[in-house]
């Protein structure tokens, strides 16, 4: 990590709390590498869910007989964005170092968020365009490939006031608008192997 900071211009890593068994960090390997970043002066990017109640979710899914896209909402509900980014936020404290919260999707996380600011907390974050304009209700519309178009983790919101919620965290809190989601190079979930399909938030508009 240093090497790529001092001699190779990286300036920031990316940390995931889910996607078990492939990218997923255990709290332990977080508070390492954000004291890492914290030593050479690179930014610590996170994205924050629970990846353990994550994998139990999906699994307690496909055994109901859920394979299709509304899968991704229900296996990955805000409080698991909620939890994961109040956990990361104490251990960024406990390292003293600074934490940027990626995609954030939910009223929920904003909450943790904006109570850590209150509290004189380091903590940066950013939205997308999908999760400031859109909704889960997408994930439940009859016609499948509508349905998978509107795939993106952490999934769009069922609750019609997140996106003004988020709207308004913007103007009240310094936050960053992030155009791009998550894209189709990160691994497909198992609900029908959905890719995530979401860029700039709108189907079909990269």
């Amino acid at each position: 990590m240093e090497t790529l900071v001092r001699e190779k211009g990286v300036n920031s890593f990316q940390m995931f709390m889910t996607y078990k068994d492939l990218y997923m960090l255990r709290d332990s390997e977080l508070y390492q590498v954000l004291r890492a970043c914290r030593d050479i002066g690179a930014i610590a990017r996170v994205h924050a869910e629970n990846g353990e109640l994550v994998a139990e979710g999906a699994k307690e899914a496909l055994d109901l007989g859920i394979t299709g896209p509304e899968g991704i909402e229900i296996s990955r509900p805000e409080e698991l964005e909620a939890e994961a980014t109040h956990r990361v936020i104490t251990i960024a404290n406990r390292t003293h170092c600074p934490v940027y919260l990626v995609n954030v999707s939910s009223m929920s996380a904003g909450d943790v968020i904006a109570a850590a600011k209150m509290q004189g907390k380091v903590v940066y974050a950013e939205t997308t365009t999908a999760h400031a304009t859109l909704t889960g209700l997408h994930y439940y519309h009859q016609d499948w490939f509508h349905a998978a178009a509107y795939v993106t983790v952490p999934p769009l919101r069922l609750d019609t006031n997140t996106s003004a919620y988020l709207m308004s965290l913007l103007a009240k809190h310094p936050m960053v608008w992030a155009p791009r989601s998550l894209g189709t190079e990160l691994p497909r979930h198992p609900m029908a192997a959905v890719p995530h399909s979401l860029s700039s938030g709108l189907p079909g508009h990269p």
